[in-house]
């Protein structure tokens, strides 16, 4: 068996998501630069989807979503609660609250060119919880032909979304080289906040795991 290696965090005893509180953000780029990049990315044109695997359709005055199995996973702007699905080949879970608490599966890259739309706003993602600084994360980066809505989407911190983007960078060349790369995201909550403390993302390449943990800290600007 592989070693686990860790980096980016210093070795904690407990593993509740409490003790991701402590960790800082990198320095050397301001709030309003983060965010500057990410409106320039979202403000390109787009090219229309492709690999659109998700039914919709209305029932009793309701949107309902169905994955790539058929299955219901969203209605209107709610994911359903305690749900597993699968949306483009990624396996995702919600707990009660309708939450996502996971997001998984073999990363390859998208087919097509362009960058898809997002298609809920931070609202619809945070549910009241975002803050004026995040962005709608990805959990599944787009390159990766992760979806584009509220079903693979976290209010996340526009600092910390750049950090995750580097991570998505060194992911995207090892899948380029042909080589195995598996992934398993998840997001740790504080109490009912629809806003993440940290995101957890194991990784491997070809076997080889390890392991990084981005803080979602709150910001005033």
């Amino acid at each position: 068996m592989n070693e686990l290696k860790v980096s980016e965090i210093p070795e904690s005893k407990k593993s509740d998501a409490e003790n991701y509180r402590d960790i800082r953000p990198e320095n050397g780029m301001s709030v309003k630069a983060a965010r500057d990049y990410w409106d320039s990315k979202f403000g390109k044109s787009e090219e229309p989807e492709h690999n659109e695997n998700r039914r919709q359709e209305i029932v009793d005055g309701k949107v309902c979503y169905y994955d790539d199995n058929g299955k219901l996973y969203r209605t209107d702007k709610d994911l359903v609660s305690n749900c597993e699905y699968t949306i483009n080949g990624y396996d995702y879970t919600t707990d009660d609250m309708g939450r996502i608490v996971s997001a998984e599966g073999k990363l390859r890259l998208k087919e097509h060119s362009g960058r898809k739309q997002i298609r809920d706003s931070l609202q619809d993602v945070g549910k009241g919880d975002e803050l004026p600084t995040d962005n709608r994360g990805h959990l599944i980066g787009d390159r990766f032909d992760g979806s584009n809505g509220l079903e693979n989407l976290i209010p996340q911190d526009a600092k910390e979304n750049l950090n995750f983007s580097k991570l998505e960078n060194q992911l995207a060349v090892e899948v380029g080289k042909g080589n195995d790369v598996k992934v398993e995201i998840k997001p740790f909550y504080d109490g009912e906040s629809r806003r993440p403390i940290a995101i957890g993302v194991t990784y491997s390449i070809n076997g080889e795991q390890s392991i990084r943990i981005f803080p979602n800290p709150n910001r005033k600007e």
